[in-house]
């Protein structure tokens, strides 16, 4: 039984330490307005789900801040703006082949 439980916290730990890694490891590039767009979408899920779910066009994001918006979402016209700007700026939609 002792030996059980060893393994599972040592396996649990193990786990959390990978998630905690790849946490660190994702990033917004670098630009204009990173910051807001950090903390804005930062504050309700984790940064990886901003740039896992980059490369879409203009309209793409522009339908992402209004669905957010519909979670609750309370930003200015202003900030909206400029997180559109950041997004489509520097998670646009990838070249089509």
């Amino acid at each position: 039984m002792t030996a059980a439980r060893l393994l599972i916290g040592i396996t649990a730990a193990t786990l959390v330490g990978f998630g905690a890694r790849a946490t660190l490891q994702v990033a917004l590039p670098d630009g204009p307005n990173r910051e807001l767009v950090s903390r804005t979408c930062g504050a309700c899920h984790d940064i990886g789900t901003v740039v896992d779910t980059g490369g879409r066009s203009r309209e793409d994001w522009i339908g992402t801040i209004d669905a957010m918006a519909s979670f609750g979402l309370n930003i200015t016209p202003a900030e909206r703006d400029l997180i559109l700007q950041y997004l489509a700026t520097y998670l646009p939609d990838p070249p089509r082949q």
